[in-house]
């Protein structure tokens, strides 16, 4: 079984000008984790996460006011914070080598890239799917 009869393919996505405030709203209002990163021309530059939006944000002993925090999110573009260069795999990769992928390198997606564009996502949620019909 490959990796492309599994992927998400409309895959929600962030440009790497956008905002961290954008990013975030977008996750909270779709209910995901993980957002592909892409260029003008569609082309994946990067992985930003629920937990790198985190990070980058203020911490709770912070002094500064909500709307000075949002301000700051605002200001903060997604190339920013993104990992650059993600771990990313291609329609044809069977899901066995996907998932090893996912385990080594611990993380919870892989963008789906062909020709340099993004063709898709494969999430943990999506492996254990797979896992769960017995189609592993």
């Amino acid at each position: 079984m490959n990796i492309e009869s599994i992927a998400t393919k409309n895959v929600i996505t962030v440009r790497t000008s956008d905002s961290l405030l954008t990013a975030s709203k977008l996750l909270r209002e779709k209910g995901i984790r993980h957002l592909p990163v892409v260029d003008a021309a569609g082309r994946l530059a990067g992985m930003l996460t629920d937990r790198d939006i985190k990070r980058a944000s203020a911490s709770e002993a912070t002094s500064l006011e909500i709307h000075e925090l949002l301000y700051l999110l605002d200001k903060l573009d997604v190339s920013k914070v993104m990992t650059k260069k993600p771990v990313s795999v291609t329609p044809q990769t069977p899901v066995s080598e996907a998932a090893a992928l996912m385990v080594r390198h611990k993380i919870g997606c892989l963008p789906v890239v062909d020709g340099g564009r993004l063709a898709g996502i494969v999430t943990e949620i999506d492996m254990l799917r797979v896992l769960a019909s017995g189609g592993a």
